[in-house]
């Protein structure tokens, strides 16, 4: 009986684990130099016309994207740099923005600064996590957005896309 039950036991942590990893799916850039995981229900979508990596879950109302700046292309830029002027890009983007953060981040072992953004653009209010990564050859920025009545929901998995993303090359 006690062999039945740890047979058991180890089965389902086996079947636990193997969903685990069903539920997520990695992205990748079209060159192959960057990517990010995120939910295996979200599909690649049209977000951005620049954006290297896109997808979202529209019935869920979560979105991601990802643009990456060639490093060596950029004279006199560091990642504080670079965050400032792309969050500034957002900003001139919103009506009555507010701005939460800096918050200083490791993700994959490389530098990264996040904001919270709260905006409003078409009349609709969106809260997004703006995340600047400083990898080994990118300066990577992070949008993740959700509709203010999804964000809770959205939050951990935007989160958790974010802090997957890595450089490839």
């Amino acid at each position: 009986m006690r062999r039945l039950f740890t047979l058991t036991v180890i089965l389902c942590c086996a079947a636990f684990s193997l969903s685990a990893e069903e539920k997520e799916q990695t992205l990748s850039s079209p060159d192959g130099k960057t990517q990010v995981s995120v939910p295996a229900s979200w599909v690649v979508m049209d977000l951005n016309k620049a954006a290297e990596i896109q997808a979202g879950h529209e019935g869920q109302g979560c979105f991601l994207i990802v643009l990456n700046e060639t490093k060596e292309d950029l004279y006199g830029w560091n990642i504080e740099k670079h965050s400032r002027v792309t969050l500034a890009s957002l900003l001139s983007k919103l009506a009555f923005p507010t701005i939460t953060g800096p918050k200083s981040l490791k993700i994959n072992g490389n530098p990264a600064v996040q904001y919270e953004v709260k905006g409003a653009t078409d009349n609709i209010n969106i809260i997004y996590l703006h995340t600047t990564v400083d990898g080994k050859s990118f300066f990577s920025q992070i949008l993740g957005w959700s509709v203010p009545s999804q964000a809770e929901r959205c939050r951990p998995e935007l989160n958790r896309a974010i802090a997957s993303f890595r450089e490839t090359s």
